[in-house]
C-alpha cells in the first residue's frame, strides 16, 4: 500500500502539474509528468518528441560546462549533470550527454570509483549524484559505469558493511539520502548481496532517528536549517522531502518514521497540490523555477516529488 501525505491530493496535484504555464521550464515539467505520472518510458516515440523540446535548451546549458577550465570543477560539473539526469533522458541518444559522460571519465575519474577534482577530495554527494544521474540517463550498459558503481559502493560499504562516516564518527544523512538515491536507479541485474546490504543499512539508519526532525548524532548539537528547507535540486543538501521519496522508492511505504516526515512535509502544502520551494539553485546555467520574492509561488517539481511518494 502506498503512503499518503495529509492535505496532499493527488488528482489536483496533477491537474495543477499538467497545467503549469511558466514557459522557460514547461518542457521539463511535461518530461516528467510523462515519465513519472503517466508512466511513459524514455524510449517511446511520444517521451523523445518531447525530448527533442528540450534539446535547445540542454545544448546550452551543457556547453559551458564541459569545457576544461581550472574554475570548473567535478563539483560544479555534477551538478549540471544531475539536472539532466532527474529529467530521465534518454542521454545515450543525445551527443552532448555521452560527451559530457566521456569527459567525466578522462577529466575526473580515479581509482576506487571516486571522481575527484584537482584539489585530491572526493565529495562523496557530488559523486553519488553524478553516478545517479549516468544511470537514469541510460548509461548502465557502459563497462565504466558500471565498474566505477562496482567501485564505489565497495567504497561506501568499507570493510564492515556499513556507510561511510564523517570525521566525528557519525554518519552523514545528506549523504544517505544522496547514497540511497543512487543505488534506487540500479538495475536489477546489478542488485546483489552487496547492494542489499547496502540498501538496508542506509533505511536503519534514516530510521533508526527521528527524520521529521533530522535527530541524527552531530558535532553541532542543532540541525541544519536547510533538512527543512524543500528544494528539487540541490547539491550539497538535502531535505526530508527528499529523503521520504528516497525511502519510499526503496521499498519504505510503513513505518512511523515516515508517517511523522509525511505528517510534517504535508502541514505546508499549498491548496492540496503543492509546495513553495524555500531552497532555491541559484547558479544553474538555466532557469529551472520562476522568481519567489516572498510569494506564495507553488512548484511542479515539488508536486512532482510529492506524487511519486503517494504513487509508489
Amino acid at each position: 500500500m502506498s503512503p499518503s501525505i495529509p492535505n496532499f491530493n493527488p488528482d489536483e496535484a496533477e491537474d495543477y502539474v499538467r497545467n503549469y504555464d511558466i514557459p522557460t521550464i514547461t518542457e521539463f515539467v511535461r518530461l516528467l509528468y510523462l515519465r513519472d505520472i503517466q508512466g511513459v518510458s524514455i524510449s517511446e516515440s511520444e517521451f523523445l518528441q518531447q525530448q527533442k523540446e528540450v534539446l535547445p535548451i540542454l545544448n546550452k546549458g551543457m556547453s559551458q560546462w564541459i569545457e576544461k577550465n581550472r574554475r570548473r570543477t567535478f563539483l560544479s560539473f555534477q551538478e549540471v549533470m544531475a539536472f539532466f539526469g532527474y529529467l530521465g533522458l534518454n542521454g545515450t541518444q543525445i551527443p552532448e550527454l555521452v560527451d559530457a559522460v566521456d569527459h567525466a571519465f578522462t577529466t575526473y575519474k580515479r581509482q576506487g570509483g571516486a571522481f575527484i577534482a584537482s584539489s585530491g577530495k572526493v565529495n562523496k554527494c557530488g559523486n553519488t549524484n553524478f553516478l545517479r544521474a549516468v544511470l537514469a540517463l541510460g548509461f548502465a550498459e557502459d563497462a565504466r559505469v558500471e565498474q566505477a558503481c562496482e567501485e564505489y559502493l565497495d567504497f561506501i560499504l568499507g570493510r564492515e558493511g556499513e556507510c561511510h562516516v564523517r570525521t566525528d564518527g557519525n554518519p552523514c544523512g545528506y549523504v544517505m539520502v544522496r547514497t540511497l538515491r543512487w543505488l534506487n536507479e540500479y538495475p536489477d541485474a546489478w542488485q546483489d548481496k552487496r547492494y542489499r546490504t547496502a540498501v538496508k543499512n542506509i533505511q536503519k539508519y534514516l530510521l533508526s532517528h527521528d527524520l521529521s526532525t533530522a535527530d541524527y548524532p552531530r558535532r553541532n548539537p542543532e540541525p541544519n536549517k536547510n533538512w527543512f528547507k524543500y528544494g528539487y535540486f540541490r547539491s550539497y543538501q538535502s531535505s526530508i522531502f527528499e529523503a521520504a521519496e528516497a525511502l519510499v522508492q526503496s521499498g519504505v511505504t510503513k513505518h512511523p518514521g515516515l508517517e511523522r516526515t509525511l505528517g510534517v512535509i504535508g502541514s505546508t502544502c499549498i491548496n492540496g497540490t503543492t509546495w513553495k520551494p524555500r531552497y532555491i539553485q541559484k547558479h544553474w546555467p538555466i532557469t529551472i523555477l520562476p522568481p519567489q520574492r516572498g510569494k506564495q509561488v507553488g512548484s511542479p517539481w515539488l508536486s512532482l516529488r510529492g506524487l511519486r511518494i503517494v504513487k509508489a
